[in-house]
């Protein structure tokens, strides 16, 4: 894990990681990443561009954070990243077309800034996600 990914877990970002579950934080390979949870921590946009180093990124949840749409267009760039949680961000319409393109399953926009058009928008890019709202 590198120094931008362990100042997150000092501000509260858990990590869930595949291996051996007690090695020290330094000794966690970025490619064995695999979730992300910021739930109710303190990030803005910038701190998401830390997480473009972990390339086996599965999951994330943003849930009642900072992030905006900035966040979406540089979390697009993860190539497995299937689950994302929104929930209670600043994210709007703007991001609708970035989110279509990925390759989500499970979405969760309830509480962003997403017009029910944005959403209907989202589930029509998105049929067979699962898309809470």
């Amino acid at each position: 894990m590198d120094a931008a990914l362990i100042a997150l877990t000092d501000r509260g970002a858990r990590f869930t990681f595949l291996g051996e579950p007690f090695r020290s934080r330094q000794k966690i390979p970025n490619e064995d990443i695999v979730d992300v949870n910021f739930n109710n921590v303190e990030i803005a946009d910038a701190d998401v561009e830390a997480l473009l180093a972990l390339p086996n990124l599965d999951g994330i949840s943003f849930w009642k954070t900072g992030v905006s749409d900035r966040a979406i267009e540089l979390i697009a760039k993860l190539p497995q990243l299937t689950r994302l949680n929104l929930c209670g961000t600043r994210v709007t319409d703007a991001s609708v077309s970035t989110l279509v393109n990925m390759s989500l399953n499970y979405i969760d926009v309830a509480d962003t800034q997403l017009t029910p058009q944005g959403v209907e928008t989202l589930r029509a890019g998105l049929p067979s996600a699962e898309i809470l709202s």
